[in-house]
Formats: structure tokens, sequence, C-alpha cells
């Protein structure tokens, strides 16, 4: 019999902390106990967070009101193999079409695109919300053009003109899941 080769499991999640930084708009994270083994014979605590805390993905109907809910997308769009694109950006940089031209042949329908622009170390910083390298409408809507399933990136959102960007991504004729 063949042997299929394993596949790694990259996890690329920050971990959720009492209080930590959110989307300027969003609630802060709360992690508090509720009960102990001494209390209640086993221990329990209470989170309170939005669905946009942290590492997260956008399903469409965060921004499209007849668009997709979580429950109601294939498990199959969230798993699987992904590319990882590296482009490095500086702060407030944009990320255009020219940027993943280079990697065209990877851009291919059902493709799971995760890009890097080294922003994810500054999570934690002064500015991670709002100097971040930013998606451009056009490259948006050329990601769409390829038919790619997933978009990861490693910003707190894909664009700094984020309604459009989201409108773009999670329209109905597109359904780009954004992680």
């Amino acid at each position: 019999a063949s042997r299929i080769p394993a596949m790694p499991l990259v996890a690329l999640s920050h971990p959720l902390v009492h209080g930590q930084p959110t989307f300027p708009t969003d609630p802060k994270l709360s992690i508090v106990p509720h009960g102990t083994t001494a209390t209640l014979r086993y221990n329990i605590s209470q989170v309170v967070m939005s669905t946009h805390q942290g590492t997260h993905l956008d399903a469409m109907y965060h921004f499209v009101d007849d668009g997709r809910t979580l429950d109601q997308m294939p498990l199959e769009w969230f798993y699987g193999p992904a590319t990882l694109l590296r482009i490095p950006k500086a702060p407030r940089e944009e990320i255009d079409v020219a940027d993943f031209l280079p990697h065209e042949r990877l851009l291919v329908p059902g493709s799971r695109i995760v890009y890097e622009t080294g922003w994810h170390r500054r999570f934690g910083t002064a500015g991670y919300f709002d100097d971040f390298p930013s998606l451009t409408q056009d490259a948006a809507r050329y990601l769409v053009s390829r038919r790619i399933r997933l978009l990861g990136m490693d910003t707190p959102t894909p664009s700094r003109d984020w309604y459009e960007v989201h409108h773009i991504l999670l329209a109905r004729e597109a359904e780009i899941v954004i992680v």
C-alpha cells in the first residue's frame, strides 16, 4: 500500500488572553474565573468576547446581510493545503496586484492563500491596528477574479479600505473566506 505523506498542520492563532488588544471599536476580551474546585468542585471560567476577537475568520454575513453565516459554509473551505506568500511590507504600505503576479500560478480556483507581510511581529504594539500594510481594492478584485477560496493575512484586517475590501471579498459572487 502506498503512503500519503503527512501534511504539516500549522497553527496561525494568537493565544486568547484576558484584556488583550482588539480592533478599536470591538469589545475587549474578558476571561474571568466563575468557579473553582473549592466552590463548585470543578474549575470553570467565563469568556466574553466579540466574534471579531484575535485570530478569526470572517463569514460572508459579517458584511453581507444575506451572506452565508459560519454554519452555512462548507467545512472544506477551512482546511486543506494552503500556500504561504511572503510579501514583505513596511507600515502603511499598499499590497497591490503587482505583489500577487509573481505567484499567479498558485492563485487557482479553490486555493487557500495566506500572505505574510511581517506585520504579525507587531501584534500587541502601538500602531498595530492603525499602521498595518493594506490590500488595495484592485488587488482584492484581482484575487476574486482568480476565484481563490480563502485569503489569510498577518494584518488585523485586509485593508484600511476595510468596508469596500470586505464587500469585494465576501460578495455572493466571490465568497472568499477572510482569515
